[in-house]
């Protein structure tokens, strides 16, 4: 019998956005560093995720939808199901989840995640100044809903990075060196697939998976030049 075929995360994404339209790479990745999905890898690094971790970002999605249960919550369930879907919902602690539910309810949710700088800034363990500061450098991006600023997944996970670096002495600076790597790679890589993103759907489709593929690649790729880098650093410590 053979194999169920692997997906890479662009088919992933194609799969779930009819029903989650700001369903991003950035999300998945999201989600699994919260140890939430477990794709597999190939042997070169890429990821390889099956129908049922399909299923399961659908419903951890829908979670986050419709009743706005935190990831907390969400990983409890799951470990109560050894990481599969429940085959009904089970019942959970209204206490628990209400403060979720009511500040969800009155403005629409950015992304998987969906807090004020003060909530962000609590959820981390860091200042609100330093959220300011990263947003100032543009390594963190709010979005309005309405009369308020809120932030998503990916500045949860940005801030929570740079708190790290904070903690290794790194000043927040310099992280924006990051910021400008990112966008020097975006255009090296957006001049050299923008010409056949004018095809038809299914190219297009194709393009974004490769380009997934090719920021897989880069992350691997910059991880080997910098610790090639650092070299002797590593041999003094």
């Amino acid at each position: 019998m053979t194999a169920p075929a692997a997906l890479t995360i662009g088919e992933v994404i194609e799969r779930l956005v009819e029903e989650f339209p700001d369903v991003t790479v950035s999300k998945i990745r999201f989600l699994e560093s919260q140890g939430l999905v477990e794709p597999g890898r190939t042997p070169s690094g890429y990821r390889q995720f099956s129908s049922e971790d399909v299923g399961l970002l659908r419903w951890v999605l829908r979670q986050q939808r419709e009743h706005f249960l935190p990831l907390k919550v969400i990983r409890e369930v799951l470990e109560g199901t050894g990481g599969k879907v429940p085959e009904q919902d089970d019942p959970v602690d209204d206490a628990e989840v209400s403060p979720f539910r009511e500040r969800g309810r009155p403005r629409r949710f950015v992304g998987s995640v969906s807090v004020s700088r003060e909530e962000l800034a609590t959820t981390v363990g860091v200042d609100p100044s330093v959220v300011v500061q990263l947003e100032r450098l543009g390594l963190v991006v709010g979005h309005a809903a309405g009369s308020a600023i809120v932030y998503d997944g990916e500045a949860l996970h940005v801030v929570r990075l740079a708190a790290r670096f904070l903690e290794l002495g790194v000043d927040p600076r310099h992280l924006r060196m990051f910021l400008v790597g990112a966008q020097r790679e975006a255009g090296v890589l957006e001049q050299a697939l923008l010409p056949r993103l004018r095809g038809d759907d299914r190219s297009r489709r194709e393009v974004r998976a490769q380009l997934d593929e090719l920021i897989d690649a880069g992350n691997q790729l910059r991880e080997i030049m910098l610790r090639r880098s650092l070299g002797r650093l590593g041999e003094q410590a």
